[in-house]
């Protein structure tokens, strides 16, 4: 089970330096950056230096995330390509970074051995999937559509990117969709099981008079304002007011911290399997949301809703499922969530 010493999440900051090392324990290099993809917020790839292993210090090379093991407490990556495989990749100067299209890095991809993440059906096979109700998902992907139309022909290619790094990511602005400043984003925390950004943590300084909190926020609710060097953030004022922030050294770091922050902005937790996603959620009206909210202040204890929220989880699945296997499942869960239930009373 996670925790705080074992998390689910890790920032990236935390993970861009790790060293590389393979099999055997040698040392390859490190991880000079990560590369988001901004259309579903995945840990599209890797950026690694090899150093004096291969003799080739003057190259960066993109590394599908998939190919990475983290070794938390050793505070590595284990790489598991062969030796002779990374010498014949290649790379590129750390001055000239190519134009990191879908289209390259299907390339990529393809020349470790991995399929690329957004072919049709790996989704379902990793479980992955936006987290977001049908219609706000079709909403968010005709306004991204519509924004990247209305960018002329003439625009470079670097200035319409598949793919951002960490690194510029982080320190972008938050606008609302009134254009008004709401604050920044401090940091990408990295689901390490499946390469997804979990949360953005953002800070609104003056605007909602928080300074002191940081606040998880999915990245489905942001989208790239790119001649704005902004993110569009497209939660009310009145949610944002109320939400729930977190002190600056307490980081929800495991899925159940976090589950109850996705549940609160209207989003499908993303780590919920594909069965799940198919049901379509509909977003909460205020009322239900306030309703939810005094029902939530009621249990004494984080562990307490979490196990009510499991109950509550497994109650919908048996409205939607009808399937013998999947009942099955739910039973098991049920189970798991009534020792649950029973530990915590």
């Amino acid at each position: 089970m996670a925790d705080r010493n074992n998390p689910d999440f890790l920032s990236a900051s935390t993970l861009k330096g790790d060293k590389v090392v393979n099999a055997a324990g040698e040392d390859l290099g490190k991880i000079e950056e990560l590369m988001i993809d901004l259309r579903d917020g995945r840990l599209a790839f890797a950026v690694l230096s090899f150093g004096g292993f291969l003799g080739l210090g003057d190259k960066l090379f993109a590394i599908p995330w998939q190919a990475l093991r983290l070794k938390v407490h050793d505070h590595a990556f284990v790489l598991d390509v062969p030796k002779d495989v990374l010498e014949k990749a290649e790379g590129f100067d750390k001055d000239k970074w190519p134009i990191t299209s879908r289209e390259w890095l299907s390339t990529v991809y393809g020349y470790y051995g991995y399929q690329p993440y957004w072919q049709t059906g790996v989704a379902g096979q990793t479980g992955i999937s936006t987290g977001m109700p049908a219609g706000r998902e079709s909403e968010r992907m005709a306004r991204m559509e519509r924004e990247t139309k209305a960018r002329t022909v003439s625009t470079t290619a670097r200035e319409m990117p598949d793919f951002l790094s960490a690194s510029t990511i982080k320190k972008d602005k938050v606008i609302n969709r009134a254009g008004e400043d709401l604050g920044k984003i401090e940091e990408l925390m990295i689901d390490l099981e499946n390469g997804r950004i979990a949360y953005a943590v953002l800070s609104f300084g003056g605007f909602l008079g928080m300074a002191d909190k940081l606040f998880a926020i999915p990245w489905q609710a942001l989208t790239l304002r790119l001649h704005e060097h902004a993110f569009l953030l497209d939660i009310s004022k009145d949610v944002l007011e109320k939400a729930e922030g977190f002190d600056k050294d307490h980081w929800p770091l495991t899925r159940e911290e976090l589950s109850r922050t996705y549940t609160y902005y209207g989003y499908k937790p993303y780590w919920q399997g594909e069965a799940v996603e198919r049901a379509e959620i509909p977003r909460e009206t205020q009322p239900q949301r306030t309703a939810r909210t005094e029902r939530e202040k009621s249990f004494e204890t984080a562990e307490e809703l979490i196990a009510e929220q499991e109950k509550e989880r497994i109650e919908q699945l048996e409205k939607t499922e009808t399937d013998k296997e999947r009942l099955e499942q739910l039973e098991r869960e049920k189970a798991i969530a009534e020792r649950r239930e029973h530990k915590y009373h």
